[in-house]
């Protein structure tokens, strides 16, 4: 099911994907086949801070948060300024196989940015985008 574009979603960005000097995240973070992202109104919704998903690998982790729709619209002019076919999906997925065994007591807030065409570990250019255009972005910070 998709993601309605004005809904915020946060993606976690360790240490090693921040960058102190520009107070972001580096396209690093941004660099994988299926970026997981947590719907921050889901969670509101049920109580939970961003920072209680912060465990396991994602302690101390920093923020990015972007509308469901900047992945689509961000994807859709990177495609057009390099003439080549790429899109995102945002989509639900709560399922055990998208959701790892410490966050599944969260799973209702899962989502996954996919890519549907083009390639499937996403355009540097479109990382750099996101990167660049977070609506919000906390740094990381101790565990």
């Amino acid at each position: 099911m998709p993601v309605p574009v004005d809904d915020v979603l946060c993606r976690f960005v360790r240490e090693r994907d921040w960058s102190y000097a520009e107070n972001r995240p580096r396209p690093g973070a941004f660099k994988q086949p299926n970026l997981s992202v947590w719907h921050l109104r889901r969670l509101d919704e049920q109580g939970v801070s961003p920072a209680a998903l912060q465990i396991a690998h994602l302690a101390g982790s920093g923020q990015a948060h972007h509308t469901a729709g900047d992945y689509t619209l961000l994807a859709i002019q990177v495609a057009q300024l390099q003439g080549i076919p790429f899109q995102v999906q945002v989509e639900w997925r709560p399922e055990d196989e998208y959701v790892a065994q410490p966050w599944r007591q969260w799973n209702y807030a899962h989502i996954q940015v996919e890519a549907i065409e083009g390639p499937a570990d996403f355009l540097r250019d479109f990382r750099n985008e996101l990167a660049r255009h977070c609506r919000r972005q906390v740094p990381p910070g101790p565990p």
